[in-house]
């Protein structure tokens, strides 16, 4: 009798552990970033959302509005590697979009990788520069029978979120118009965005002209050609401005119905979330127009992103909870760090802004040292805010190192807009508090890709190239982002705890039952009020 009483408690032991492990490890996960995305743009729109699109999340979620993002932002791949890695480009290695390279003498693309083979693409990129795991990869390598894909608008944000080992990751090619991707992932392109491509799916979604969902007279802004009466139109195909060979397609509403579609598919065709083994699927979208500096919800254009992309989510969340269930599945929303108003609407209001041009200011800057030191070239490139010296020629020169980066640092902040200049020494073994600006460059240096030189702009400041193209995306000392995860067992709530885009990785490792990424230095969001 005993030992019957035993093996009753045993079993039912064990059958309430599993139950308990199955609550507790999600059938899949959804992560969507979304750049532009603002906080306070949703409550704008809120009468013009979808009961199940953002209205949903917003509702159904623990929310942190003003999550911080300690970083000076130089394109979508340091920001969504900081997001995946749940540390800073100081450890993870990822800076910017691009980086100078000394050894070529030009900006490269942070993605460039001489090993590799496109694949729809003769672009060779790879994320082998990406120095450490995200928590896509210890999903990975923690359950060989787990899914991860990617898909995004950018090829920067598609391998950011797939790190290193996805099961496939897709991207919109806006020169030819089709889904590609590279030979890193031994899978290469998903064979449903490969569909996609042949079957006319994807030449569908882009053939209709994007005009505004509703009557233009019931939008909060004006369009860009500052009409409230007479409705926009435009045509994905389009090339964009200056001869380019690209299309207007990336910052249209027909590029996130293209992610949306492939997504759907994907989640029907490999079965995502259909056994105890977590899969991720990670979303790109945007509601940033073409030619948009800031995030600041200033037009029409801007609105009809949100309006259709709202539909988009509804769509997709439907899909998700009708095959997979709503218990068995977490869906985050991430947004993007870009500054809120453009030095153009800041001037216009009296408020001390600008572009910042560094070709201009490096040419002054090398003249200056050649009236000291001699008719050199001094300067060997930039990128970034990251000004590279000859350093052969003042050895060559016998020049003491110091006397001259103090020099060159005295000068810099003398240029318009310039707020201060550092040596990568002063950043790379800064160690100061967090508050301090100083701490902000130092998280965003690798030492990899670092200057000799950096230079830290005013507030309302924004760097440009010789075209007019912004180079990094914010640059105010503090830069906030809006994060949602919503979920079984999650209850809606506001946070009010200052917390970190660092702390995205180990929150959603924690909600998968993994190891955090192996250079994370952020912390798990607490409490999950589960």
């Amino acid at each position: 009798m005993r030992y019957k009483f035993f093996f009753i408690f045993l079993l039912f032991f064990t059958f309430a552990f599993s139950q308990e492990k199955s609550q507790e490890s999600p059938r899949l996960v959804v992560g969507i970033k979304i750049d532009g995305l603002q906080a306070s743009h949703l409550h704008k729109m809120w009468k013009y959302l979808t009961p199940g699109g953002f209205r949903k999340i917003l509702s159904e979620s623990m929310v942190v509005e003003r999550m911080q993002h300690n970083i000076v932002s130089a394109g979508n791949a340091a920001d969504a590697a900081t997001y995946m890695t749940g540390t800073y480009p100081y450890y993870h290695g990822v800076s910017g979009d691009f980086y100078f390279s000394r050894a070529d003498n030009e900006a490269i693309s942070i993605l460039y990788d001489k090993n590799q083979t496109g694949i729809g693409t003769k672009n060779k990129f790879s994320a082998h520069r990406l120095l450490t795991s995200t928590f896509t990869d210890e999903l990975m390598l923690n359950n060989s029978l787990s899914q991860v894909h990617s898909i995004a608008i950018r090829a920067e944000d598609a391998i950011m979120m797939g790190g290193h080992t996805a099961t496939s990751v897709s991207w919109i090619d806006d020169i030819t118009n089709r889904w590609i991707t590279t030979a890193y992932y031994p899978k290469g392109l998903s064979r449903w965005a490969d569909l996609m491509n042949v079957n006319g799916t994807f030449k569908e979604l882009i053939s209709e002209k994007w005009t505004p969902s509703a009557s233009i007279s019931t939008y909060l802004n004006q369009t860009v050609k500052g009409s409230k009466t007479v409705p926009f139109s435009y045509n994905p195909t389009d090339r964009r401005e200056g001869n380019s060979a690209r299309t207007i397609l990336a910052n249209t509403p027909a590029a996130n119905s293209l992610v949306t579609e492939l997504a759907k598919t994907i989640v029907e065709k490999e079965l995502l979330g259909a056994d105890p083994h977590t899969d991720v699927l990670m979303l790109q979208y945007t509601v940033k127009i073409q030619n948009q500096i800031a995030s600041s919800l200033h037009y029409a254009e801007q609105e009809d992103m949100y309006i259709r992309l709202d539909r988009n989510i509804q769509s997709l969340l439907y899909e998700l909870s009708s095959k997979i269930g709503a218990d068995k599945l977490y869906v985050f929303v991430v947004g993007s760090g870009s500054d809120v108003h453009s030095p153009e609407l800041l001037g216009k209001n009296q408020i001390p802004a600008g572009h910042f041009n560094a070709d201009k200011s490096l040419a002054l800057l090398n003249t200056y040292l050649m009236a000291i030191y001699g008719q050199e070239k001094w300067i060997t490139g930039y990128y970034g805010k990251n000004i590279f010296l000859n350093k052969r020629k003042i050895e060559d020169k016998n020049l003491n190192l110091t006397d001259f980066t103090k020099r060159i640092t005295e000068f810099l902040v003398e240029f318009e807009g310039v707020q201060a200049a550092y040596t990568s020494a002063d950043i790379l073994q800064f160690s100061g508090e967090n508050s301090d600006a100083r701490m902000k460059i130092r998280n965003s240096t690798n030492k990899n890709t670092s200057g000799d030189i950096m230079i830290e702009l005013m507030p309302g400041w924004i760097e440009v190239d010789n075209k007019g193209n912004v180079v990094g995306d914010a640059n105010n000392p503090v830069v906030n982002v809006p994060f949602y995860l919503m979920g079984k067992g999650i209850k809606p709530h506001q946070v009010t705890e200052i917390y970190s885009t660092t702390d995205i990785a180990p929150t959603i490792s924690s909600l998968m039952d993994i190891p955090f990424p192996n250079a994370c230095t952020g912390r798990q969001i607490i409490p999950i009020e589960q």
